[in-house]
């Protein structure tokens, strides 16, 4: 099992350009990932309550790497029937610029995300997860 309070992160592959933009997704909904001793999923509307806080857009989960937030209106999040939706407006520095080049050319990696689990936002069925309640605190590309 995860302990509780640990930062905890999840990848996910979809991302691409529209102009000085990229969007994507940054998590799918009832998907299963391995990881490690046990198989987890996100349930619809895990990501709703998070989505009224500032979250961070950074480049490889560094804190001194901010592409957008949501305060600024430089980031969007959304929740749909595929997962947790994403738009994020690059700006014109070297990490945004360095982006935009890797997206352009399919060179990302893709997008992940990094959150904590709320006391009840998770249930356990033996080895598979279930998270229902996510505190986001930052996607990454």
């Amino acid at each position: 099992m995860v302990a509780g309070g640990d930062m905890e992160r999840r990848a996910f592959t979809e991302v691409r350009t529209v102009g000085r933009r990229i969007e994507g997704y940054a998590a799918t909904f009832n998907s299963e990932a391995r990881l490690g001793g046990f198989v987890e999923r996100i349930a619809p509307g895990a990501f709703k309550e998070a989505l009224n806080g500032d979250i961070l857009a950074l480049l490889d989960h560094d804190m001194g790497k901010v592409l957008g937030r949501t305060r600024s209106g430089t980031l969007r999040l959304m929740e749909d029937s595929k997962g947790l939706a994403f738009s994020l407006d690059l700006p014109d520095t070297q990490a945004g610029r360095d982006v935009l080049s890797l997206a352009e050319r399919g060179d990302l990696g893709g997008m992940s995300f990094g959150f904590m689990v709320p006391k009840g936002g998770e249930s356990w069925h033996g080895e598979q997860r279930t998270l229902t309640r996510i505190s986001l605190k930052e996607i990454s590309i």
